[in-house]
């Protein structure tokens, strides 16, 4: 085994039949920060009947974001949240969402076809977050006390508000590609059951 790296190989004598995976589906990527997907919240609270009419395929929603029928459900722990919370509060990296902005509209209604901007990446984080938001779920201050949004002040929920969350983002309408990188992600720290796979 080599104990040397090197950048690119210095003659073309590899096998050039050797092919590594590629990107199931291209993807952005912006640096957004929580007020964005709070703001969708807030929608979505306001006239959560225009949301279903929008996408009536879905039974989900997390942040006021469409989750796909295959997604596996809610499985983080309040520990879990209240972890992921708490990391936001301290600065740590997030990683980033992941949503399909591809969109069809159906008929003549305002009604979207079938994984229109689902959320393919982040559900157990953005429902962590919703928890948050409506007061089911309190993480401790620096005193070690479990606080609820609705007792902070101004100051620090805009210091909260402002964190960077990036949302990334590919756009297909091809249901086993979307499968397919929903079963990537899953790959991470967190990996899904077998039957917990969206492309199997």
């Amino acid at each position: 085994m080599s104990t040397t790296f090197q950048r690119y190989g210095d003659d073309e004598t590899t096998d050039s039949l050797i092919h590594m995976p590629q990107r199931v589906l291209a993807s952005s990527t912006y640096q957004f920060p929580i007020d964005v997907l709070a703001d969708r919240l807030v929608q979505y609270l306001g006239d959560p009947s225009s949301f279903h009419d929008k996408f009536p395929w879905t039974e989900r929603f997390v942040m006021g974001i469409p989750v796909p029928t295959w997604a596996r459900p809610i499985v983080w722990n309040v520990g879990q949240m209240a972890r992921f919370i708490s990391a936001i509060w301290s600065g740590a990296h997030l990683g980033s969402y992941l949503t399909n902005e591809w969109y069809e509209s159906v008929g003549a209604g305002r009604v979207l076809a079938e994984n229109s901007e689902v959320l393919l990446d982040g559900q157990q984080r953005l429902h962590s977050l919703e928890e948050y938001f409506l007061d089911r779920l309190a993480v401790p201050d620096i005193q070690g006390q479990p606080r609820v949004w609705s007792e902070l002040g101004n100051v620090e929920r805009k210091r909260f508000l402002s964190t960077i969350f990036p949302h990334s983002s590919v756009s297909s309408d091809d249901e086993m590609a979307l499968r397919r990188t929903y079963d990537l992600c899953a790959l991470g720290v967190a990996p899904h059951t077998h039957d917990q796979r969206a492309a199997r």
